[in-house]
């Protein structure tokens, strides 16, 4: 009752209309059960006593039943469906924002197929449970009910006889729902891994080609297809070992009924329309027999799903915004980190950092593959927080800053880049829906997308394909770079933007970026030399640590360092001056 009550409670202000269904079909419950009573006047009445005058009135009587029966059960299954889908309106915007709090960490730990399969399918599951299992399941308690309260009223030992079934049909069910339960979870799970698959493939179609490994990954979808289907034919063998015990039981009511009615026609114990009116609602006890195990299996899916629901819906969210915002009014841009450690689990990935960045400075940061500096710009916005030490931005913890407000005043280009399948101007205005054309075409001027949008039937209007698909690599990294300089952001980080660009678009770039009228704090984090050595300050990492820190000519004098040698290595040599 504890799940159910979870899952009803987001149909919300709506929970009405789930009540009304629920009144309504006990009402349909009282019509059908007092129609039978029709037939048997017409039985004792008509047919026994000859009063063939009271015919036309009792069947116009029964029509009316009938007709407010179906109207009835109209209302009742529109009233069950809107509630339902109510409930999965809400549960799946609830589901959404608290993907959108999650850390990367989260997502490292969930493949994408699973999230996507519990936000959608086992949440349809839980609309099922409300619009067609809860309803249905009320509907027998009542119906057998009602029956047993006719049944009773007219001849007690008739009826006890009838249930002498009940008890194996009840047996029947709870020995179903115990072992059909695990038997759903494993095939929700084995979808999601099937639907990771999916996804996968679809992202990443480029790579399959590329590699020719069409044939593997269809090896591999098949393999997860086949133990789905596997796994889903196990718990219909489940059901259908018990289903069938079910209606054997049901069925066997039904002769019992016909039998023992017999027989007390015959010593008058009852009359012919009695026994009319018993085999008349012994649907009222088949049926519900008959659902048992339907219910029970349908209800055995929808705990199942309610499960990786709660899984996800209560899974930790580790950053969130403090309870009192000590942000100051106005991000001025000055970023300082004093003895920050970052830690994921028993790996190091920063060791002690201390740097101080000046409002409006220009910061480059080099170092070899996996030596901490996307971690590290990834504190400023606190996508991760810190192990130890803390990171402030003009004089203020990161973690004392509301996110929405820190994370707005960051413009910032990822080392993935990811577009969404929408317009161009879209994609660049993205972080500043509102934005005018014209700031829309100066960030676009000054990230060198003007330069192939022209070129495009539709100009701006262009509809990109998903992540892009059709772009060349730098097209992608400068849209990306015109979407971050789009929100005039007091910081501006730029993690390795310019590495699928040719060197006289970067140097173009870096030259617009220069002449913004409002100079942000700018960290650029590149492998090129070029990128980064008219910045004001570059930063060295290597394994976490910062091991160089200086002006370009100052890192330049260290003919052992890092800086030097990749200096040299890029450029073959050096001009007078120590230039590059």
């Amino acid at each position: 009752m504890e799940t159910v009550k979870w899952a009803t409670q987001w149909m919300g202000r709506h929970k009405w209309k789930l009540i009304a269904s629920i009144i309504l079909n006990v009402f349909g419950v009282v019509l059908m059960t007092y129609e039978p009573y029709i037939f048997k006047d017409i039985v004792d009445e008509v047919l026994v006593k000859m009063q063939f005058e009271k015919l036309t009135s009792m069947l116009l009587w029964a029509l009316v039943v009938g007709i407010v029966f179906v109207t009835v059960r109209y209302f009742v299954n529109v009233l069950a469906e809107q509630a339902s889908q109510e409930a999965v309106r809400n549960l799946k915007s609830a589901l959404f924002h608290k993907l959108m709090g999650q850390t990367s960490e989260f997502y490292r730990k969930n493949t994408g197929g699973d999230l996507i399969n519990r936000c959608s399918g086992d949440v349809e599951m839980i609309a099922r449970f409300i619009g067609w299992i809860l309803p249905h399941a009320v509907e027998s308690i009542f119906m057998l009910t009602f029956a047993m309260i006719v049944f009773m009223s007219i001849n007690w030992k008739y009826t006890l006889i009838l249930l002498t079934v009940t008890p194996f049909t009840a047996i029947v069910a709870r020995k179903l729902s115990k072992v059909v339960r695990p038997a759903f979870r494993a095939a929700r799970q084995q979808l999601s891994s099937l639907n990771t698959v999916v996804q996968e493939n679809i992202s990443g179609n480029r790579v399959v080609k590329a590699f020719v490994r069409e044939d593997y990954e269809m090896d591999k979808f098949q393999k997860e297809n086949q133990e789905y289907k596997n796994l889903n034919i196990r718990a219909t063998y489940l059901w259908l070992r018990y289903g069938p015990i079910i209606e054997s039981l049901s069925s066997l009511l039904t002769v019992i009924n016909l039998t023992v009615g017999g027989i007390l026609v015959c010593t008058d114990a009852i009359t012919l329309g009695e026994l009319t009116l018993f085999l008349g609602l012994s649907w009222a006890l088949n049926e519900p027999m008959n659902m048992v195990g339907m219910i029970v299996n349908s209800h055995q899916r929808f705990l199942a799903s309610v499960e990786k629901i709660q899984d996800l819906y209560y899974a930790d969210v580790s950053i969130v915004s403090p309870e009192v915002d000590k942000s100051p009014e106005k991000v001025q841009g000055a970023i300082d980190f004093e003895d920050v450690s970052l830690h994921y689990g028993s790996t190091s990935v920063l060791d002690h950092i201390d740097l101080h960045i000046n409002p409006g400075e220009t910061v480059g940061i080099m170092g070899p593959t996996g030596s901490g500096k996307t971690s590290l710009i990834n504190l400023i916005a606190r996508f991760t927080d810190v192990s130890e030490g803390k990171v402030l931005v003009d004089g203020v913890d990161v973690r004392d800053y509301n996110l929405q407000k820190l994370r707005g005043s960051i413009g910032m280009t990822m080392q993935d880049v990811f577009l969404f399948s929408d317009t161009l101007e879209s994609n660049i205005a993205y972080g500043v829906p509102d934005a005018p054309m014209e700031v829309v075409e100066q960030a676009a001027k000054a990230a060198d997308v003007s330069s192939f949008v022209k070129d495009m039937a539709e100009g701006y209007d262009t509809i990109i394909g998903e992540r892009g698909t059709g772009l060349s690599g730098g097209q992608k990294q400068r849209i990306s770079l015109a979407r971050a300089l789009a929100v005039h952001a007091p910081i501006l980080i730029l993690d390795d933007t310019t590495s699928a660009v040719d060197m006289e678009t970067e140097s173009y770039i870096q030259e617009q970026l220069r002449e913004l009228p409002t100079q942000a704090t700018t960290i650029i984090i590149a492998q090129r030399v070029s990128s980064v050595m008219h910045a004001d300050k570059i930063v060295i990492l290597d394994q976490g640590r910062i091991v160089e820190l200086g002006t370009h000519r100052e890192l330049m004098q260290n003919e052992n360092g890092y800086y030097y040698k990749t200096c040299v290595l890029q450029h073959g040599g050096l001009q007078e001056g120590g230039d590059a």
